[in-house]
């Protein structure tokens, strides 16, 4: 279909670049979906610039780089703007126009952009481009083929020299329209009030309608969505409901499902009413808190429809539902009271109250309004109410004034003068409160948060007066801070605006006290002596005193030293004036006891003042008292004292203590006097810090105290500490004294220990080499003191040592010493030993020896003999050892195996556990038999050794022998010494080992386990015991191991394993050992019979053993004939079923259940492929070939118990048994799928089953569906090939047959036949079509070839049908058409020639593909221009045939 628009001639004038958007009415909606494409088209009067995908380079396509079109719009202007495509019908074809004007100067190409479309396709200049002049256009030609009734899209690109654009294509499909009216008029209302409008409404469209209205205030639509079918109808209501007066309206937007918006204009007017208030004030009564007085105000409805009306104190209005909804938003301070819903607050003291706060007045009705005033404080109330009402526009106003008044309490007096009070006292005073109002008068009574303020106390300090009633209130003073004061005290009335005050004023003085003595006087003190004197205070006032006492001017470092102080401790070094480690710092020298204490009122307290002066001065100082609450120094005592140091006489002052051993303690006394009348403190000084001390002093007593005018005893002891003329001087101190200490001269001769040697020559004769040989040395001490002394040898490398080397030898004794010799080699050898005494000289003794014997040693057991004890056999064994050269002279040492002797072990050997294989059965080395001609067992390495002086070689005596037994050998060692020429045998080894063979005793040699899981319980692992017990005569290390699900544990009910165990055993010991079967890798509950073997190996040694375990794990356990069914493909909307047998294969009852848990669905991607298909083929047919599936059914894919089922879902099974379970495949429309079935058995696995089914239509394609032969000769065979494919997934049978043929025999086609009659076979087949083979069946995805043979039997034009029928699918047609010729006429024509061929001739030769021969040679061989051999092209159609639409190549080929 071909639209008939013609090109408008005033384009330019249409052209708009910008225009404001038209809103589109309902008549004009369904007047534009009402017409068709070409009439949509013709109405089209108006371009807009196509949209700019891409800007090019113009330097790469044009030497025109310069355009007077702007950037931001194309150089070619598309007509129409966008192509659209309506009221069309599937199947056909429908076409509209496309105009490009070249809105530039210059000519300018522009070319279209091929994009492949089932449905639409764009004709146009050849190539698809075009040159446009200046002014001129481009058409083209838009061919729109839909195949179902629905919207489609498509896209054109073209490309200009500088950009390009796009032109839409749209194909409208059914679309669903609603009859509205373009404007709707709603009735005149008052403000505030509400009326509405219906409009019934009917779907006019050709598709179901789902839309949505929505419109802004103050109209609203109802319903504000729905549905509707074709033809069937709805009631919509508009309601108009304006909150002021005037016009208005506004738009009803109607927004259908597939995008489109429709604007319906709705219009409404609105007035006010003339409605007021009896009155703008109400002016309340003065009225006491928590009483209350009403008022009433009146407002009446002069209009004829009833009136809504709330309340608030805001005079701005909200749109709602309701009137009263305001109320609930809180916006004003309105809040409800507890005695009636309709009374509210309108203060935010809750103090004014209005109701009914809203409700409805009926017309020409006046309604009260009840005003009810209870204050709660004392204050004005001012309030203005709103009342906002239906009709009118803005709230009628209401000013509401009101006064509150509050109790009335007046107390007694105003000002109390409280004079003088002393610091600490409590003073109380009464103050009378009398209510003169008429309500109860609540009060408080508090102190100002001042320094006195906080010392007043009330009782009661709040409580209630009643009216005519009076309160008395004690009010109490005590205060801790002296000073006048005046202090208001609010008086606070509940109700009253401001509290009353009281003055209380006075002043607050302190306590008075005394002493009983004038001043403190100490008089003389000594340094470091305390002295103590008492005062006793005396309060003379009336309330109690808390004092301190203090000396000002006293030290504030730590407490002075005492003499008993320094005479104790010994770490004190200070013995002048300052005893403080800081100077600057001066002691703290008085004390006073107590320091700090309280006299009660009229009492006394005495008090001890103690001064230990560490400073030599004089004292006029003053005792400070400090009250508190009062002040610092409220009185002092005077304190006068002087500090003197005494001074101390020594005799004699010189000390002679003669001759003095060393270290030896020697004493005499020095006598210390005190002449003065105080007692003195003295002590030695420390001497230890003098250097090169050689005489030591000190004193058992070397500090103390003398007391006066008297005198003491001083032992000094003296220690010499080196030898000759000793002098060293005593100084003593007095504590404080500031002059040089007292000096004592100590004198003495030092004098050394005295020591004599019992022997000066040691000979110790012939002693054997590297060995020690040791004689005694006896010194003696002839002195008091002992004599420390050191031995050494005077040669610097001796053989001779002493034993001690340095020691002491006591005073008046002896010790003796021991000299050993270590001689190297067989020389002779002398030296000297040398005792050096300390402070006693050096004593010489000579000493003399031979040595005899080897200097060949070893650091491990090795001659005379060895025995390397018993040993495992079949391995090497290796005693290391080293040798080393103590001598002075080389040794070159040559090693040989003198003899040897082999008997059997001590112990016969038992067999092993497990006999071995018998492959395994070969002779060993040394294994029965005679011993005769094998080589020695032991050998050394190296066996020649050239071992110079203080060096050492590593020896290995290896021996290997591959049977149990006992060998003895003999390894002897010659060498020559030094420079000597002849060999001297040095040792003989005699060699004995014992080999033996590992032998383990294990019990049992098989272990067995068998679990099963029962119904509700855990299986747990199972633990057998396995004794080992080693029988061998040496500790066997061995490993252990086996594989899971086995493993090795360290008892019964351990939850630690082990693959692998390592095991020591001592001879004869034995070994419980346990081997767990664990079932808990079986995960899959899947049962399991597991044979493998516990091996072990022994380290060191070949042999193995092993212990076979045996474990049985059964689950409840199914087995499946197969795990995998395939439906395969079939028909849609069909049912198929396939059977799998499962059989209980465990020992254990079997509860099992059926689900499905995986689903994949591809049907989606089939029909995409179908589609893409049927696209590139020529003809098809299928069983629905105009239906495309749609996206709908796509989107409804059936869950999986609605395509696959089981039965039965749940069961159970004995063990053995048997039963069949049915699998369902139900094929909805073009689907495939691969489902999981899970069969969950109860305490087992979960056994999978994969379901795969497809299901589809039925679908082939024929190539070509029409043959034309062109010209043929009669009485020649003309063949053609048609491909016939399967592009379903389901395979199908097919019959092809020739229906004139079938009617003329009077037989209807049956397509259950297999084949015909034979008698069919020999018929005549000039002029009707045959083809080979007939019938057959073709696989999914597969295709077969169909040869049509047609032989000629008239001169003409022919044109013959068959008929192709596949299984349920309509017939598809097959025209044959062709014309016969031929070159000659006989006048003779047989019409039985012998050369022509039957049906069963054909078919033979086309079996046997001899005209597949003959087509390729080029037809008969006694015609040398077979008419076959002429293309189709050179062959005319009559004129009056039509050309075929498209060539058939296949057709070339059957030529």
């Amino acid at each position: 279909m071909t639209a008939n628009v013609k090109l408008p001639s005033s384009y330019n004038m249409l052209f708009k670049t910008e225009e404001k958007m038209t809103k589109r009415t309902p008549s004009t909606f369904a007047r534009e979906l009402l017409r068709s494409s070409e009439e949509r088209l013709a109405n089209t009067k108006q371009m807009e610039p196509p949209r700019i995908l891409e800007l090019l380079d113009m330097a790469n396509t044009t030497f025109h780089k310069l355009s007077s079109v702007d950037l931001d719009q194309a150089l070619f202007q598309p007509y129409p703007t966008e192509i659209l495509f309506q009221n069309f019908t599937a199947g056909e074809t429908y076409k509209l126009p496309l105009w490009l004007f070249n809105m530039d100067k210059v000519p300018r190409h522009v070319r279209l952009e091929q994009v492949e479309s089932q449905f639409f396709h764009v004709a146009g200049p050849e190539g698809g481009s075009s040159k446009v002049a200046p002014g001129l256009s481009a058409a083209f030609t838009v061919v729109f083929t839909p195949q179902d009734n629905k919207d489609y899209q498509h896209t054109l690109v073209f490309v200009t020299e500088r950009e390009r654009f796009e032109v839409p294509v749209i194909a409208i499909g059914p679309r669903a329209i609603l009859d509205f009216r373009d404007e709707l008029l709603l009735p005149t209302c008052p403000v505030k009030a509400t009326t509405e409008r219906t409009h019934l409404i009917r779907n006019i469209g050709n598709s179901r309608a789902h839309f949505r209205l929505h419109t802004e205030t103050p109209f609203s639509v109802e319903p504000a969505s729905g549905s509707l079918e074709v033809g069937e109808s709805l009631q919509v209501t508009v309601t108009f409901a304006p909150l002021s007066s005037g016009e208005h309206t506004q738009d009803l937007l109607l927004s259908y499902h597939t995008g489109e918006v429709v604007y319906i204009r709705l219009s409404g007017a609105c007035e006010e009413l003339a409605i007021c208030l009896e009155s703008n004030a109400v002016h309340l009564k003065n009225t006491y808190m928590s009483l209350s007085s009403d008022q009433t105000v009146s407002l009446t409805n002069t209009s004829d429809i009833p009136l809504e009306y709330y309340w608030s104190t805001q005079p701005t209005d909200r749109p709602r539902s309701r009137l009263q909804d305001g109320l609930e938003g809180k916006e004003g301070p309105l809040s409800h009271t507890a005695q009636d819903d309709s009374v509210f607050d309108l203060s935010n003291e809750g103090a004014i109250t209005l109701h009914p706060l809203e409700g409805e007045i009926w017309p020409k009705v006046t309604q009260e309004f009840h005003i009810n005033f209870k204050p709660q404080a004392h204050m004005l109330y001012l309030q203005t109410l709103y009342c906002h009402i239906t009709g009118r526009e803005s709230p009628l106003s209401l000013t509401v004034k009101g006064e509150g008044m509050g109790p009335r309490l007046v107390p007694t007096y105003s000002v109390m003068d409280m004079r003088n009070v002393f610091i600490g006292d409590n003073d109380w005073y009464e103050v009378t409160l009398t209510n003169k109002g008429l309500i109860d008068a609540p009060f408080r009574m508090s102190g100002p948060d001042t320094t006195f303020g906080r010392c007043f106390s009330f009782s009661p300090a709040e409580g209630v007066v009643l009216p005519a009633a009076c309160q008395v209130v004690t009010v109490t003073f005590s205060c801790p801070v002296l000073g006048p004061f005046s202090e208001d005290l609010p008086l606070t009335v509940k109700g009253q605006p401001h509290p009353l005050n009281l003055n209380f004023r006075g002043c607050v003085i302190g306590p008075t006290f005394d002493f009983d003595v004038k001043e403190l006087s100490f008089g003389d003190v000594a340094f470091g002596f305390p002295q103590t004197s008492l005062v006793t205070v005396f309060n003379k006032s009336f309330v109690p005193m808390t004092f301190s006492l203090r000396v000002p001017g006293d030290g504030s470092g730590p407490p002075s030293v005492t003499c008993v102080q320094q005479v104790k401790d010994m770490s004190r070094q200070q013995w002048q004036c300052c005893t403080a480690e800081d100077r600057r710092v001066k002691p703290k020298e008085f004390t006073v006891s107590p320091q700090t204490d309280t006299v009660s009122a009229m009492s006394q307290v005495t008090i001890k003042v103690t001064l230990c002066s560490n400073t030599v001065r004089r004292y006029k100082l003053a005792l400070a008292v400090d009250v508190e609450g009062v002040g610092k120094e409220i009185k002092t005592l005077p304190i006068n004292a002087r500090c003197v140091v005494p001074y101390l006489e020594v005799s004699p002052p010189l000390l002679d203590y003669q001759s003095c051993f060393l270290d030896l303690l020697y004493e005499h006394k020095v006598q210390l006097l005190n002449p003065t009348s105080l007692p003195v403190c003295y002590g030695l000084l420390d001497q230890e810090f003098e250097k090169d001390q050689t005489l030591h002093t000190e004193s058992p007593v070397p500090r103390g105290m003398i007391p006066a005018q008297s005198s003491v005893d001083l032992p000094v002891c003296v220690t010499a500490k080196a030898v000759g003329r000793l002098r060293r001087t005593l100084r003593i101190a007095v504590f404080g004294s500031t002059h040089l200490p007292l000096e004592v001269v100590l004198s003495c001769n030092g004098q050394g220990p005295i020591v004599h040697v019992q022997s000066a020559h040691l000979d110790f004769g012939r002693i054997p080499v590297l060995k020690d040989t040791s004689k005694s040395l006896r010194l003696l001490n002839h002195s008091p003191v002992p004599a420390l002394f050191s031995v050494c040898m005077k040669q610097r490398k001796s053989f001779w040592r002493v034993e001690p080397t340095e020691g002491a030898v006591p005073a008046g004794g002896q010790l003796e010493l021991q000299v050993v010799a270590h001689l190297k080699d067989t020389l002779d050898f002398e030296d000297q030993l040398q005792v050096s005494v300390q402070h006693g000289g050096t004593l010489t003794v000579a000493v003399c020896g031979r040595g005899t014997g080897s200097t060949i040693v070893s650091d491990k057991q090795f001659a005379p003999s060895l025995d390397l004890g018993t040993h495992y056999s079949h391995g090497s064994y290796q005693y290391r050892f080293k040798l080393s050269n103590l001598g002075l002279r080389t040794h070159r040492m040559y090693w040989r195996t003198d003899g040897k002797e082999t008997k059997p072990p001590s112990q016969a050997s038992l067999p092993p556990i497990f006999p071995p294989k018998k492959k395994e059965h070969r002779p060993r080395r040394g294994s029965g038999g005679s011993s005769r001609g094998e080589g020695p067992v032991f050998s050394l390495s190296p066996s020649r050794v050239e071992l110079f002086p203080g060096h050492s070689v590593d020896m290995v005596l290896t021996g290997s022998c591959q049977s149990p037994k006992v060998v003895h050998e003999r390894l002897v060692c010659r060498s020559i010494v030094g420079n000597t020429g002849s060999y001297d045998n040095t040792m003989a080894v005699d060699v004995t080992c014992c080999f033996v063979a590992p032998v383990l005793s294990v019990s049992p040699k098989q272990l067995q386990f068998y679990l099963e899981k029962a119904a509700g319980k855990a299986i747990l692992p199972q633990y057998k015991r396995l004794n080992i017990r080693n029988i061998s005569t040496l500790t066997l290390s061995m490993d252990l191991e086996t594989v899971e699900p086995f493993s090795l544990c360290d008892g019964q009910g351990a939850q630690t394993f082990a693959a692998t165990k390592a095991v020591v055993l001592d001879e004869g010991k034995q070994a419980e050992l346990w081997v767990c079967l664990n079932p808990s890798f079986c995960e899959d509950h899947v049962s399991r019979v597991i044979a493998e073997f516990l091996h072990i190996k022994y380290h060191g040694h070949p042999q193995r053993d092993s212990v076979k375990l045996h474990g049985e794990i059964h689950f409840p356990n199914l087995h499946f004939s197969s795990t995998a069914v395939d439906f395969g493909c079939v028909l849609n909307s069909t049912e198929t079923h396939r059977e799998v047998t499962i059989t209980n294969c465990s020992p254990l009852p079997v509860t099992y259940r059926w689900s499905f848990v995986d689903q994949q669905r591809r049907t989606a991607s089939r029909e995409a492929e179908k589609d893409e298909e049927k696209e590139n083929t020529p003809h098809s047919a299928a069983l629905a070939p105009s239906s495309p599936i749609s996206s709908d059914i796509n989107q409804s894919s059936a869950k999986v118990e609605e395509t696959f089922d089981v039965l039965p879902i749940y069961g159970g099974l004995q063990p053995g048994e048997q039963q069949v379970t049915c699998f369902s495949f139900y094929g909805h429309m073009c689907m495939s799928c691969e489902v999981v079935a899970q069969c969950h058995v109860e305490d087992g696995p979960v056994y999978e089953v994969t379901l795969t089914a497809e299901a589809s239509n039925m679908s082939f394609s024929l190539d070509p569906t029409s043959i034309n032969f062109g010209a043929q000769r009669v009485g020649h065979v003309a063949v053609a090939e048609v491909l016939l494919k399967n592009t379903g997934d389901i395979g199908f049978h097919f019959t092809i047959w020739n229906p004139e043929r079938t009617e003329a025999s009077e037989n209807k086609p049956d397509m259950s036949l297999s084949h015909k009659n034979n008698s069919q076979e020999d018929e005549d087949v000039d002029g009707q079509p045959l083809v080979f083979p007939p019938k057959g069946y073709v696989q999914a995805g597969t295709e077969t070839s169909l040869r049509v043979c047609y032989v000629p039997d008239v001169p003409g034009r022919f044109e013959k049908r068959l008929h192709l029928q596949v299984e349920c699918l309509p017939l598809q047609e097959i025209a044959v058409v062709g014309e016969g010729v031929v070159h000659c006429f006989v006048l003779n024509l047989s019409q039985n020639d012998p050369r022509k061929p039957d049906r069963k001739t054909l078919e033979q030769k086309m079996n046997r593909g001899e005209f597949a021969k003959e087509h390729r040679t080029g037809g008969a061989a006694e015609d040398p221009t077979p008419l076959q051999r002429e293309s189709p092209g050179q062959v005319q159609p009559p004129e009056d045939e039509p050309p075929p639409s498209q060539p058939f190549p296949q057709l070339a080929h059957a030529q």
